[in-house]
């Protein structure tokens, strides 16, 4: 297999980041364009790659507080 063919492998749609995420597409085409996710056109179509989601979530990550009673 070809690099290329093994890159887009990696490649996902803007619906299936908006599916794993639980957002509309808007939402996550909104990410793309304001540059917290990024991503890559291919042709028309707008591609993430799954290392990209994967670092994103990671960013959104919530540190846990301590409970003050």
């Amino acid at each position: 297999m070809s690099p290329a063919g093994g890159e887009q492998g990696n490649l996902v749609s803007v619906r299936e980041v908006a599916d794993q995420l639980g957002v509309h597409p808007e939402t996550v085409r909104r990410l793309i364009h304001d540059g917290r996710l990024d991503a890559v056109r291919v042709g028309r179509v707008l591609r993430v790659h799954r290392e990209a989601v994967d670092r994103f979530l990671a960013r959104q990550r919530v540190k846990p507080t301590r409970f003050q009673a």
